[in-house]
């Protein structure tokens, strides 16, 4: 069966109802095999619990520096305004079950691209879920989200199969009365020593009667949610009722709605019809709960065909999820609530090979390539192209960096490296990921004009690889209604931003010309509240480091950097598409860092054995100082595991093996075999979060 249908089709993160239809046994790895597994998923960075024995045991001390996230959560500002309604996106991510070596903390080296979502500007929370007990983000995700500004949540759930589930209810009374639930405290201690930002808590199975109430439930909730702090998020999914029964209301009803309430808010099933969004948004109205806290489901899986008799429906009923997935999103943006895409990963698990293709048709309104195929039968025809309504369309829109900072070097979540470090870090692969490395990227419209409709040059710009990095490339065309000596401006912004403006930050670019006319002048430009400002770029200079202040201390009343961006003037450069220029790196960062004297180092640079329960392994270790928090300019980055430091580049014998977001990096054979003949010179490199080197280290080392 899975053969023919798929295992996404049998396989569901969170049912409708299937889950009585399937009643066999768990066939999967023995509880031995899953365990050994579990040892092994440790040096990829994963970290999760399969059994309430294990989340019980758990301390710090059995934690590894690999499973741990260094990216401090990048505060945002609040989302831009737009004239229409908007939705706040959550993302539930479902991939395949997840846990795969792509999501490594080191770069490792891949044959195809595979899920990273590159449209994080449009996304406030991001859920990852896998078939465990208790799934702990990979620091991967947890690095690039946090950077992005973006909320990850792990997932507390209880299936069918798991077994001891009255465990989760276990407390003991204190001397006042008040009860005190252990695994309350173990899941919040969890999400902060590993990094992330709360938990979704699923529970699809009914607790045994003698260990059930409502009340105690919400006491465990209340708890866990006290425990986590202000700073971390409790989110409540539509499954098990106040009656201990699992019946997915798809909406907030009296059967969910104390525990939504205890939680801060609720995620519902994904089978709501547009009458069960307005009834939820008039409770929760009666019960002081506010509205963008209700995140409605939508599946993404819910337009591909199905064989079974009750085919899986999502809004709309006809043709939802998909690259219809943006319809539910403006019935959401409508209503006032927010919403909760299931599986976005659809588009690279469904389409293998054409995964970014399917992302701008599902977000962005872009045709599907003609010429795709799918399990569906006619790709085009099952899967509509949505101009009307992409996700992108009615999603709630975030600026880019935070109140004082920005950064990016557009670091995509797959690169290349030198052919010399192919076999020796990635296992003879050209491309690598580094999902933990993915930067802040340009808004998604990429065009200055629509159809040349204003004349005018057409500016554009696209990612492109140069050698082991990626710049931005902006290019330029002729609007067909230009006249070949008209002189016209072309704007195309590459950031919406809403930082202060008051003279205390700095603007710092590194561009390359490549082929810029004579006739025409590029400039980047900063728009504030009050203007335009352009910082011209010189023809005669093909690499150039541009600065630039942001607004000015004299301003008599508070202004804000709204956009930034590249702006063009002169005539025609004709139809034949023109490169430009191209952007390295785009950092705004206090003017006060660039005047105080900070000490950084890095030291103690060794090799350790590291023996597990059936294998020993070797790691690259190092020590760092870094600045004390108090002194660091307000506004930058700063992380509770590596201070200034971002991530640190390791190279070995003159050969770079890629970034590294801990103070360890594990050695695979092939390094062991080449450090075990001699002594090489191994250079690490600290990165702070602007992008600066802060310091490096050099010894020379052998096993």
């Amino acid at each position: 069966m899975a053969g023919i249908l798929g295992w996404k089709d049998i396989l569901r993160p969170i049912r409708d109802g299937y889950r009585h239809l399937f009643p066999s046994p768990d066939t999967g790895p023995t509880p031995e095999e899953r365990e050994k597994e579990r040892v092994q998923d440790v040096l990829k960075g994963f970290a999760y619990f399969d059994t309430f024995d294990q989340l019980e045991e758990w301390d710090e001390s059995l934690s590894d520096p690999l499973q741990r996230a260094n990216t401090p959560l990048l505060l945002r500002p609040g989302a831009i305004q737009d004239e229409g309604g908007s939705a706040s996106v959550l993302l539930c991510h479902d991939y395949a079950g997840n846990y795969h070596d792509y999501e490594h903390i080191q770069q490792v080296g891949v044959d195809d691209e595979s899920y990273s979502c590159e449209y994080l500007q449009y996304v406030d929370t991001f859920v990852y879920f896998s078939h465990k007990l208790a799934c702990i983000p990979p620091p991967s995700w947890t690095n690039l989200l946090h950077r992005n500004g973006v909320k990850v949540l792990g997932t507390l759930l209880i299936e069918p199969q798991t077994k001891e589930i009255e465990r989760l209810l276990d407390h003991s009374k204190t001397e006042d009365g008040s009860l005190n639930f252990v695994t309350a405290r173990k899941l919040a201690d969890i999400a902060t020593h590993y990094g992330f930002d709360g938990w979704l808590v699923n529970i699809e199975k009914p607790f045994p009667k003698d260990h059930w109430s409502a009340a105690l439930l919400e006491a465990f909730l209340s708890q866990l949610k006290d425990h986590l702090g202000p700073h971390h998020q409790l989110l409540w999914y539509d499954a098990i009722t106040v009656n201990n029964k699992v019946s997915y209301q798809n909406a907030l009803t009296a059967q969910n709605v104390s525990f939504a309430k205890v939680c801060g808010g609720i995620l519902t099933n994904y089978c709501w019809k547009e009458s069960d969004a307005w009834s939820s948004k008039q409770l929760a109205r009666g019960e002081c709960i506010t509205a963008n806290t209700m995140s409605f489901g939508v599946d993404v899986w819910a337009q591909n065909t199905t064989k079974f008799t009750h085919p899986r429906v999502t809004y709309p009923e006809n043709g939802g999820g998909g690259t219809n997935t943006g319809i539910a999103v403006a019935k959401l943006a409508e209503v006032g609530l927010s919403v909760g895409i299931f599986a976005p990963a659809w588009t690279f698990e469904h389409f293998p090979g054409h995964g970014r293709d399917i992302e701008r048709a599902m977000w962005e309104g872009a045709e599907l390539p003609r010429s795709i195929t799918c399990s569906c039968g006619d790709a085009n025809v099952r899967h509509p192209t949505n101009r009307e309504s992409p996700v992108t369309q009615y999603a709630k829109r975030f600026p880019a960096g935070s109140d004082r900072f920005f950064y990016t070097d557009f670091s995509r979540a797959f690169g290349y490296h030198e052919e010399g470090s192919s076999n020796l870090a990635y296992g003879g692969n050209t491309m690598h990921s580094q999902l933990a490395s993915q930067s802040i990227l340009p808004q998604t419209f990429s065009s200055s004009t629509k159809d040349g409709e204003q004349g005018g040059n057409i500016l554009s710009y696209r990612l492109e690889s140069v050698a082991t990095r990626t710049e931005l490339l902006i290019e330029a065309r002729d609007a067909v209604s230009m006249d070949a000596m008209d002189e016209k401006c072309s704007k195309l912004p590459l950031f919406d931003l809403d930082m202060t403006a008051d003279g205390s930050l700095l603007l710092a670019a590194s561009v390359s010309l490549e082929s810029l006319s004579s006739v025409v002048r590029a400039s980047f430009f900063l728009e504030l509240d009050t203007g335009i400002t352009l910082i011209p770029l010189e023809r005669n200079s093909s690499c150039q480091n541009i600065e630039a202040i942001v607004g000015s201390r004299d301003m008599t009343a508070p202004s804000r950097l709204k956009s930034i961006g590249i702006w063009l003037e002169g005539p025609s450069l004709g139809q034949v598409v023109t490169r430009l220029l191209r952007v390295r790196e785009v950092r705004i960062i206090p003017r006060d860092k660039c005047q105080l004297s900070l000490s950084y180092s890095i030291n103690n640079i060794r090799i350790q054995s590291r023996d597990t329960s059936d294998s020993k392994h070797w790691r690259l270790c190092w020590s760092h100082n870094s600045s004390n928090r108090e002194h660091d300019p307000a506004g930058l980055p700063y992380s509770s595991l590596t201070g200034s430091f971002s991530y640190f580049i390791i190279t070995v014998n003159g050969i770079t093996l890629g970034r590294v977001y801990t103070v360890e990096y594990l050695l695979n054979e092939q390094l062991v075999d080449m450090l075990a003949t001699r002594a090489y010179n191994v250079h690490i490199a600290g990165i702070g979060f602007d992008g600066m080197k802060l310091a490096e280290g050099i010894a020379k080392l052998q096993i």
